[in-house]
This record gives structure tokens, sequence and C-alpha cells, in this order.
């Protein structure tokens, strides 16, 4: 006996749709998944906020180009000297050398200060002394004992005072001097704000023998030193 199977084609269609919507749930997961992990990825790349990197930040704001490229100008720091000594070494920022230019300046004016007041003491001593005026004693101030029978007085009294206004002329000379060497310091270091000395300048000095003949027989010889500078 002959038996033939007939498929039943309601079955298949229903395993087929089956079939394909697991698939189509299966893509759809795998998309949402990937999509969750992009996100994901995007928000872990922000890097976070550190104490380290806001002290950088800040340090950033405050470093100013003008500040790294700072070169002085020659005349400008000049003439911030001539119109007040220390001026121009503020702006060429050589603040070590405001003591040494204050200190020399005060110990010139005390002695200027000090000098002109006993200059003007011992003048009008000496004036007093030598005039025929008896109401006239200022010399007296300098003098207590002076009865009038020390003839070696005038002559003491002359003395000082022409060698307390030497001392007051060369205080002011060297106030002076003071006030043209912080110019000419000024316009130099200005000049030479962003000179830099290399490791290959030296100076060094050395024993050394010289030989030397006169008839091509006899030599002399003679020690001394030699100094050789390396550039």
């Amino acid at each position: 006996m002959l038996s033939i199977a007939i498929p039943s084609y309601g079955e298949e269609t229903t395993d087929a749709v089956a079939n394909a919507e697991t698939r189509i749930d299966s893509a759809a997961m795998t998309t949402v998944d990937t999509t969750t992990k992009e996100v994901t990825v995007i928000q872990e790349e922000p890097t976070p906020v550190t104490a380290e990197s806001v002290k950088t930040s800040k340090k950033a704001k405050k470093t100013k180009p003008e500040e790294e490229a700072f070169k002085p100008d020659p005349k400008r720091a000049t003439w911030y000297a001539i119109v007040c000594p220390g001026l121009g070494q503020i702006y060429n920022r050589s603040y070590w050398k405001l003591p040494v230019l204050y200190g020399g300046v005060l110990a010139c004016t005390y002695l200027i200060t000090w000098n002109g007041r006993m200059y003007n003491d011992y003048r009008n001593a000496y004036h007093d002394i030598i005039d025929s005026d008896p109401n006239t004693e200022s010399y007296m101030n300098l003098f207590p004992s002076y009865d009038g029978s020390q003839s070696w007085l005038p002559n003491t009294l002359r003395t000082k005072m022409n060698n307390y206004r030497r001392t007051r002329d060369m205080s002011v000379f060297a106030m002076v001097m003071l006030y043209m060497v912080s110019a000419v310091d000024a316009f130099v270091d200005a000049h030479l704000y962003d000179f830099t000395v290399s490791n290959d300048l030296s100076l060094r000095v050395e024993p050394v023998i010289n030989s030397y003949s006169t008839d091509y027989v006899n030599k002399n010889r003679s020690f001394g030193f030699r100094c050789n500078i390396t550039f």
C-alpha cells in the first residue's frame, strides 16, 4: 500500500513567521545594546576635575606673554633714573641694587648736613674772634674755657672751618657722582638685560718660563705668569 505524506502549509507558514519575528527581536536587542554601549562610552569620555588641573589652569591664566618676553628700553630706563635715582633700577627689575643706591644717598646726605652745620659754626666763631666787636662771642660755645690769652685759637678755628668745608664739598661731589652712576647703570643694565655669559668664557692664569738668547750662545731664562682668555 503506497502512502504519500502531504505537508501542511499552514504549520510551515506559522513556523516561518515565528522564526522571522525571533530574528527581528534579536536584531532589535542587538541594536539597543550597541546604542547603550555607545551612550555609555560617550558619558565616560569627560575627565574628572582635580586640584592639579585647576592649579595648572590658574597658572596658565596668570602667565602673560608680555612678562615672558620683557625687554627694557635703555632710553626709558635712563630717563627714569634721571628723574628719580633708583627708578631706572626698578624699571629694569634690578631690585637688589636699591639698598646700595639709597644707602649711599643717605650717607652722602648725612655727611653734607653734618659737615655743613659744623662749617657754619666754626666760620661764625672764626669771624667773631678776629673782629673787634666784643658782643660777638659765638666761639665761646665751642671753647668755653677761652680767656683771650690763647693765640692759637684763631688758627685752630680757621683750620677746622676749612676741613669741614672740604669734607662737605667732597660729600656733594660724591652725591653727584652717585646720581650719574645710577643713570649710567640703568642704561647699561637695560642694554645687557638678556645677555648671558657662556660656560666657554674662562680665564686661566698659569706659570711660564721664557728662554731667549742675545748672542745665540748664552741663553737667559725668566719666570712669569701668563693669562689665557677663552671665548
